[in-house]
């Protein structure tokens, strides 16, 4: 029996579980199915109470009465509790009533008979029955007054009677006081009772019926996170694609355009006729400028991809900007315009600049005032006060007195592809990308960069930045300047390229400096060559197909042979990688970009052949 019990116990919480947002009626029924088994284990009790009371025939009589009460009001519970989801409360409640007031007057009717006797066991026996009774009425109608009314009144009447039977009636008259008062009271207790239960069942139904809003909410969270992650997944390989994608146009327009400059610079150096120079230095000017161009877009990419690092060393201020106004000097001069440099005594000797990205903004800043200014001068001013312990905040500032800048068009000046002179005819060119890149720039060091401008009276070009201050370096050593000064010719180099352009733009290009070139075009090629003689410097293109450049290197330096200490020069056309930097942390000794710049390759090759001998005395 025990076991069924239980069985039943789980078969009740799992319905309960199931029948979510239950009516009061469905509950008062729910709550009084029972299975027979309890019933028969506590009528078997008071039976047998009534036997050891020297009563069988009455325990017999009363359990077989119990029993058929039981059986006949739980088999009309079961059958109502089917449809009850379809029955009012109050129509449920209105039959139900009648059926919990004659099964608890089928309870007491006959231990009060036997009570009525007189002795005080079956008195007792009584009592306690309809105190068992009174916790069964309480338990039973929590949700429903009219079932408690339904449940008590027949014990209470029951206690009544008894009291009026066996009592004095001034003894009787004292307890039917007292039944009154503990009925009274027992009713309050469930009234209160009763409405604190139906608020929390009110609370419960209302917080069942946002379970579906709560699970579509969890759903839709759920969708909404998948797709933002997948949106995310999808960005992530978009920017990969985009990567590969800048990395490959680079490398593809970058190697034509070898060829293109490195023949007219060859050209430029061999041509005397003015008029032939002239068209040469134009074609040379439009390839640097297709080459900024594409360098302008690079860099958005790297700032974008947050893959531009900003790298601050000590460097002579002063020198840092007068190299940079002697650079600009020959064009202001050409359109007759006043380059104007003036440092204030505050600026500091040496301080940590990423001197490339300054120079950056710088030339941009310049560059711009120049193309604008057609009269006047352009200054670039310099000034610099205290920002704390070590520490200045650098102000920067480039002024002209050009054609100036409406001043509708100074908020979108930063801004990509967004130019102050958007006629139809664009007079001044570009490509709206420099001033956004100075912006980010300048950003990226922890400074800022605004303009002040008026139409017809010229601009100023702001930069706020600050800088660490920073002790001189240590002086060159002479005799190495002297060699990095003094002019290389006659070298045996081994020029790698899978391109025959380029070999031949290499090959024509060094031999015009007297050096002797050996060529291949293939990794393989490359390492066969390196085993057959020595070389004083190797050229060696970075993408290769079936064997990169940095594959080469890396068999070269982890075999012996009479090149494994030689120089080698990266040479690429991709520069989304990290530039010199990386090559020289891969064990290159130099880089030079491409399209080759005659002065920058040789600058390179000079670099390498300072090196090589150190490193050939701490290899030894």
């Amino acid at each position: 029996m025990k076991r069924r019990v239980w069985e039943f116990a789980r078969e009740r919480a799992a319905r309960a579980m199931g029948e979510i947002g239950l009516s009061v009626y469905q509950l008062t029924l729910s709550s009084m199915v029972q299975p027979f088994a309890f019933h028969v284990f506590f009528n078997a009790l008071i039976a047998f109470g009534l036997v050891m009371l020297g009563h069988p025939m009455a325990g017999a009589a009363t359990f077989a009465a119990y029993c058929a009460v039981d059986g006949i009001s739980q088999a009309m519970v079961r059958r109502w509790l089917r449809t009850a989801a379809e029955t009012p409360d109050e129509d449920g409640f209105r039959r139900l009533a009648p059926l919990c007031a004659a099964r608890m007057s089928g309870y007491v009717i006959p231990t009060l008979l036997v009570a009525l006797g007189g002795h005080r066991g079956e008195i007792m026996l009584f009592l306690l029955q309809a105190a068992t009774l009174v916790a069964v009425a309480i338990s039973a109608s929590l949700m429903a007054r009219r079932i408690f009314w339904s449940f008590m009144t027949p014990v209470v009447v029951a206690l009544g009677v008894l009291i009026i039977a066996i009592l004095t009636p001034w003894a009787a008259a004292a307890a039917l006081l007292t039944l009154a008062s503990l009925t009274v009271l027992t009713g309050l207790m469930i009234e209160g009772i009763t409405r604190t239960v139906q608020m929390l069942h009110t609370a419960f139904n209302d917080n069942v019926a946002m379970i579906p809003e709560l699970e579509a909410a969890r759903d839709q969270a759920v969708a909404e996170r998948a797709a933002a992650d997948a949106a995310r997944e999808e960005a992530r390989q978009a920017g990969r694609a985009k990567s590969n994608f800048l990395a490959t146009m680079s490398h593809e327009i970058r190697t034509p355009m070898n060829g293109v400059l490195g023949m007219a610079q060859l050209l430029q150096r061999d041509e005397t006729n003015p008029v032939q120079k002239e068209r040469l230095t134009v074609l040379i000017d439009s390839g640097e400028y297709l080459l900024s161009i594409l360098n302008d877009i690079l860099d958005v990419s790297k700032i974008d991809a947050g893959r531009l690092d900003i790298l601050p060393a000590p460097e002579d201020m002063r020198l840092f900007l007068e190299r940079l106004v002697g650079f600009w000097g020959p064009r202001a001069d050409e359109k007759g315009v006043a380059l104007v440099l003036s440092i204030a005594e505050t600026v500091p000797s040496f301080a940590l600049i990423d001197a490339l990205r300054l120079r950056q903004v710088l030339f941009n800043l310049v560059g711009n005032a120049l193309k604008f200014t057609d009269t006047g001068s352009v200054s670039v001013i310099a000034d610099a006060m205290p920002n704390g312990e070590g520490a200045v905040l650098l102000h920067l500032a480039v002024r002209d007195t050009g054609i100036g800048i409406a001043e509708q068009h100074l908020p979108q000046l930063f801004t990509r592809f967004t130019q102050g002179d958007e006629s139809e005819m664009r007079k001044f060119g570009g490509t709206g990308l420099g001033l956004s890149i100075a912006k980010q720039l300048v950003e990226l060091m922890g400074g800022k960069v605004w303009a002040e401008s008026k139409v017809g009276q010229g601009s100023t070009f702001h930069i706020k930045l600050p800088l660490a201050l920073a002790a001189a370096p240590a002086p060159a050593n002479p005799v190495a300047a002297k060699d990095e000064a003094a002019p290389l010719s006659g070298l045996k180099i081994l020029a790698v390229d899978d391109n025959a352009v380029n070999l031949l733009v290499l090959d024509q290009l060094l031999a015009s400096f007297s050096h002797e070139v050996a060529k291949a075009s293939s990794g393989a090629e490359a390492l066969a060559r390196m085993e057959e003689r020595p070389f004083d410097l190797i050229l060696l293109d970075i993408q290769m197909p079936g064997m990169t450049g940095v594959e080469v290197l890396q068999q070269l330096r982890g075999q012996a042979g009479p090149n494994r200490n030689a120089p080698v020069v990266a040479l690429t056309a991709d520069v989304t990688s990290g530039g010199r930097q990386r090559y020289l942390d891969l064990g290159f000794t130099e880089h030079s970009p491409k399209p080759i710049q005659i002065q920058a390759l040789m600058d390179s090759i000079n670099r390498a052949m300072t090196v090589a001998p150190r490193r050939r005395r701490q290899a030894a």
